[in-house]
Order: structure tokens, then sequence, then C-alpha cells
């Protein structure tokens, strides 16, 4: 399969999430394996989203501190090869976002979120063996908050202007194909 690629950028990757999303979620009925998967999807979905809706011009504001030091730097000097960027930690990212969009996250959003990330994500992504239990009534819930803010994101004029219009009917396809996937089955249309 030489000469193939595949690419990615930052709107990319939240549209690529998505797509999971889309496909998994009609599946968790009778896969309940495929909430795991659910959980990463949105979780990396959302992050993306954060960082899409918050960069600025340089994109050191969605950068730790010191990388965002150094990139700055080298922008002023182009001495040497530009250095390396270090992503902001999830959290960090999130705070951006609610000081640049203020009231854009209820708190209930903001605990689902919460949970999502540091107890959820973190869980399956750094796991330890062990057996784990989760309640999956929550979930749809949780699930449907980072949807709520992926949507929010990447529905910013700095956001859409970066979206041609296939990119923007797949997003709104796969939330609403995740969306409906999540309703009690009496609710669906």
């Amino acid at each position: 399969m030489s000469g193939s690629w595949v690419n990615f950028d930052e709107y990319e990757d939240v549209l690529a999430s998505t797509d999971l999303l889309a496909i998994l979620a009609p599946k968790l009925r009778t896969q309940p394996s495929c909430w795991k998967w659910m959980i990463l999807a949105a979780q990396n979905g959302l992050q993306g989203a954060l960082v899409c809706a918050i960069q600025d011009t340089s994109g050191t504001n969605i950068l730790e501190k010191q990388s965002a030091i150094a990139a700055l730097d080298w922008y002023r000097t182009r001495e040497g090869d530009m250095p390396q960027g270090k992503l902001a930690v999830f959290g960090t990212l999130l705070k951006r976002y609610r000081t640049k969009y203020p009231s854009s996250v209820t708190a209930q959003q903001l605990k689902s979120i919460g949970q999502l990330h540091w107890e959820l994500r973190n869980n399956f992504a750094h796991f330890i063996p062990a057996s784990w239990k989760i309640e999956v009534d929550g979930l749809p819930e949780i699930i449907q908050s980072a949807l709520d803010l992926i949507e929010d994101a990447m529905k910013r004029d700095q956001v859409m202007m970066h979206l041609s219009g296939n990119r923007k009917r797949r997003l709104e396809r796969n939330i609403s194909l995740t969306r409906n996937a999540l309703l009690p089955v009496s609710d669906r249309s």
C-alpha cells in the first residue's frame, strides 16, 4: 500500500472522533464494552474541539506555559529549529475555553465533563489491571454533555471558517446519529 496517506489536522481529529461515536453508539445495547471507546472518543473529540475553538494565530495559547514561551521566543528570533510544542492539559484547555466563551458550559455539563475526563477517560487510558464496574445509566448524559460542548466549540466562527461544507455536514450527521442512539428506544425518531 505504498503511496497511501491519511491526513489529520485538528479539525479532522474532531471529526474522526465523532465518526467513531456515530459508529459505536448504535451498538451500545448489544455490546456494552463499546462504552470504553465511546468515552475515549468523546473525550478526544472534546479536547480537539476546545483546541480548534481557542487557538490563536500563533498556535501558542493552546500550549503549556513553557512550551508557549519557547515557541514565542523562536518566532521572535527565528534561531535554531522551531521547538516541539506540548499541548496544555485538558483542564487548562477547558478553563481557557470557558474564559474565552463565558457561560458556554453549564454547571451540570462541567460536572459531566469532569467525570468523562478525570474519572472515566483517565482510568481507561491508564488502565491498571483490576475489576472495574461502571454504572451505565449515567453514561448517556456524560456523552451528551461532551457532544453539546463539541458542537458549541465547532460552531464558533474561527472554526467554521476552516470547515468545508462536507466537514460541517459530517459533524452534524455524526452528532445527530450519536444523540439519537443514546436516547431511550421509546424516544428515538
